[in-house]
């Protein structure tokens, strides 16, 4: 990895994405192969607003995985990459016209609110000649100190309403249901979020359901530093996880003939680790009494995880005499006080050093703004040790051919 990194850098400069396609691949099968040893009817949908590069999107593809969008702009590149509608899970409380047509090719959608459930239900209506099928977006709270707006509540006036709406709609079918459930990764919560489904399902669907999404939110494997900030030895394994979620789903539907498809919906759980960023150390400067190293990327570029935990960095040497400071912060490109890559480091640096920051794939991307500077450069380093590149680095036209210049 770290060739193919100077390799880039020389070639390319700085800053850049690396994935590791290897990395990647492994992890998606060990995640997949516990959970389908208990259930074989498991199937992993791959959330792609965390991190639609196609790229990667192909690769979930290619290892037989689904694409769950939330959006007209995911659901088209789901299509652009060849996936037939059957394959595409489209969620998300703002759906466009696209979901439409995705109910016209037999797609799986969750209904995520009463009055999304009234526009469908008018459309199935418009076309008494066709048959459509529908899941519901279950809300639930299972932990945490937030109220997730997302989905209808058990028991609640107004799922009871979009329940019965579809029922009395003849050729609309209820036969799925899902959930989404951010900021609960403990098992407890993954226990508590089963359960809940188990018996709603029991509760609303006629008979067996098609499938049931029970959604993301499960650590993933994590390098040692990375983890011990999230508890260590606490944090749930893969098999952890399908003790209290895949086993309770495989023992509720035991005598079942046509056993519900059971999905789960990762996206930093699969992708996170193997996305790196490469950025540069443009100078190092001391400011009353506090120490500072810019660089040629900003904290946008990691995603928001470095907001809230230092990630794995490695530094690489550009060759000037390196310094160890205490207290030193990371800091980005952009005038903003708060851009932060890596707080209190305290490794030894100099101006000219590579900083490669691990564990970035998570909502990074997807969530870097056009400020100040463009978007960098993706590559991957293959299974086979070659390197490509799978995104450009954005230009001053790709930020400002949209607007006027007719002044």
């Amino acid at each position: 990895m770290e060739q193919a990194i100077r390799n880039l850098i020389k070639s390319n400069g700085t800053p850049f994405y690396l994935f590791d396609e290897k990395g990647f691949i492994d992890n998606y099968r060990k995640l997949e192969g516990i959970f389908k040893a208990i259930y074989p009817n498991y199937q992993l949908s791959y959330s792609y607003k965390t991190n639609y590069t196609p790229f990667v999107c192909q690769l979930v593809r290619s290892l037989g995985g689904y694409a769950e969008v939330v959006s007209d702009m995911e659901y088209t590149l789901a299509k652009k990459l060849g996936y037939d509608n059957k394959q595409i899970v489209y969620n998300g409380p703002s759906k466009g016209e696209e979901m439409f047509d995705h109910l016209e090719h037999q797609g799986i959608l969750n209904i995520d609110s009463l009055d999304e459930a009234k526009r469908i239900i008018s459309y199935v209506k418009g076309h008494p000649d066709r048959n459509y099928t529908v899941g519901i977006r279950i809300n639930m709270h299972v932990g945490g100190d937030f109220i997730s707006r997302f989905g209808l509540v058990p028991e609640s006036k107004e799922l009871q309403e979009t329940v019965s709406l579809i029922k009395e709609t003849v050729n609309l079918n209820l036969i799925g249901l899902h959930c989404h459930i951010s900021r609960s990764r403990g098992v407890e919560a993954w226990t508590k979020r089963t359960e809940i489904m188990l018996k709603a399902a029991d509760d609303y669907i006629d008979g067996v359901p098609a499938y049931i999404s029970l959604g993301s939110g499960m650590y993933a494997d994590m390098p040692e530093f990375l983890k011990q900030q999230f508890g260590g030895d606490t944090v749930p394994t893969y098999e952890d996880y399908a003790d209290c979620t895949i086993q309770p789903f495989a023992d509720h539907y035991k005598d079942v003939e046509n056993q519900p498809i059971l999905f789960t919906e990762p996206g930093t759980t699969v992708v996170a680790r193997y996305l790196s960023f490469v950025t540069k150390v443009l100078s190092v400067k001391e400011v009353r009494g506090r120490y500072i190293a810019n660089m040629d990327g900003d904290y946008h570029n990691l995603g928001e995880i470095c907001t809230m935990k230092k990630l794995p960095v490695t530094v690489l040497s550009g060759g000037k005499e390196q310094h160890t400071y205490t207290n030193m912060d990371i800091m980005g490109f952009t005038c903003l006080e708060q851009d932060v890559l890596y707080p209190g480091f305290e490794q030894s640096i100099a101006e000219g050093d590579i900083l490669v920051f691990d564990n970035v794939g998570g909502y990074s991307i997807v969530s870097k703004p056009q400020f100040i500077k463009p978007q960098s450069a993706m590559y991957v380093l293959r299974t086979n040790g070659e390197v490509e590149q799978i995104m450009r680095a954005e230009t001053f036209d790709d930020v400002f051919n949209k607007f006027s210049f007719k002044f």
